[in-house]
């Protein structure tokens, strides 16, 4: 037998291309995921009582394709709307909105004054050409006090690598708020919460985690997932011109939502792209689940530069998951900084879970990288699409997005 399409990876992605696959006519089809459920990073665990989400997900999303995607599974009235979403960064022990640059005015005055000075005297402002590494650019852009206090230390803990060895074009990610907004907002002790931060009402079920959104998702399309499924190998027979998974499954086309490294040792590590690969790095989280006495504060998550704390995120899960049992709470910690022994969050630690993959690593030269490997194996109908399958850092409407817009309008050019 050989399918259509084989989609490697039933993480978000995955589903939503084997969905839009099967609402396009296609039924020869399959996904294989490693994991013994669908989901990928979406899922959710349930721990003594506690809700416990590999992250922070919440919906949210300017595409109403996407919203109709997932309302059209899980049901609006499933949800609520949290409003406002209420993210903090703490710095030196004072808990401040995000984004910081939209809020010194929440900070000490003496802080205030060096923040903002070092902030007007920027490398943008004094007309010295724009960087193209992220450390050089943010100090361009917001002078050195906020990056040595704030950003510099809390990327190096999330992402593993030094500042200047990422690039700037993941930077839409992030808020862009220019010299004037950040002075204005500090005399005006405001900030336009319209425009910053992004989600900032998001929707979450009324019962359960966001997994549970998921598992809707999942439902209709699992009879056509080959779970518990690892890619060992996967080679191109050029005489049939087809895919061969795992020596027993074929396809015609193959779809990949996975980290291309892992697949690119499958495929027995083509020397053409070697080059390319090498460029292409990710990293993986460690999400900790930890139960208090008293609720440790009235967020929803908080944001932890400290390098002497182990974590990055803090999420204040019984403060938006409505029947999670009181005073839980989880954090993110870049799995290279974890250490079960010393936890820095001071709860009774109750379980531990190391993602196989979390963030693309937004290293200079990865964007060629990826286009090149997407380009070389394109004429051979092995597509690249989401968060692994492109290399970028997108949130999860964005890989339903492009799952989508892969089916409804890109295989009419295939």
């Amino acid at each position: 037998m050989t399918y259509d399409y084989i989609v490697l990876g039933a993480g978000i992605t995955g589903l939503a291309l084997l969905k839009t696959l099967r609402r396009k006519g296609y039924n020869n089809i399959l996904g294989i995921e490693a994991e013994k459920e669908a989901g990928g990073l979406c899922r959710t665990f349930y721990v003594e009582g506690h809700v416990c989400d590999i992250g922070g997900h919440f919906f949210q999303t300017k595409y109403k394709d996407v919203e109709d995607f997932i309302f059209g599974a899980f049901p609006k009235e499933k949800m609520y709307q949290i409003d406002p979403r209420i993210s903090k960064i703490r710095l030196d022990g004072i808990d401040i909105d995000y984004p910081l640059e939209a809020n010194i005015w929440q900070l000490p005055l003496a802080k205030q004054v060096d923040f903002l000075i070092s902030i007007v005297r920027n490398g943008e402002a004094m007309g010295k050409p724009e960087p193209k590494n992220y450390e050089e650019w943010i100090r361009w852009k917001l002078g050195n006090k906020v990056c040595d206090e704030y950003l510099i230390p809390y990327n190096s803990k999330i992402w593993g690598v030094p500042s200047h060895e990422m690039d700037v074009d993941w930077l839409h990610k992030i808020p862009r708020i220019e010299v004037e907004e950040i002075v204005r907002d500090s005399l005006a002790k405001t900030q336009d919460v319209e425009k910053y931060p992004a989600h900032i009402r998001p929707y979450y079920p009324l019962s359960g985690g966001y997994g549970r959104v998921i598992e809707a998702v999942a439902k209709d399309i699992n009879s056509f997932i080959k779970f518990n499924t690892k890619v060992n190998k996967l080679q191109y027979l050029e005489n049939e011109k087809v895919w061969l998974v795992n020596n027993e499954y074929k396809a015609k086309n193959v779809i990949n939502t996975t980290p291309w490294p892992d697949l690119y040792t499958a495929m027995g590590k083509p020397a053409e792209i070697r080059e390319q690969i090498a460029k292409i790095k990710y990293n993986k989280l460690v999400i900790s689940l930890f139960e208090t006495d008293e609720n440790p504060a009235p967020y929803h998550w908080r944001y932890i530069p400290d390098l002497k704390e182990q974590h990055h995120r803090e999420f204040f899960i019984s403060n938006f998951a409505k029947d999670s049992k009181n005073y839980g709470t989880f954090t993110e910690t870049n799995a290279e900084r974890f250490d079960a022994d010393n936890l820095t969050f001071k709860g009774r630690n109750l379980f531990n879970y190391t993602t196989p993959a979390a963030y693309p690593l937004p290293l200079i030269g990865k964007t060629k990288a990826i286009t090149q490997i997407l380009d070389y194996f394109k004429p051979k109908h092995l597509y690249g699409v989401g968060r692994w399958g492109e290399h970028q850092h997108h949130n999860h409407d964005v890989c339903i997005k492009h799952a989508l817009d892969f089916v409804n309008l890109s295989l009419i050019h295939i």
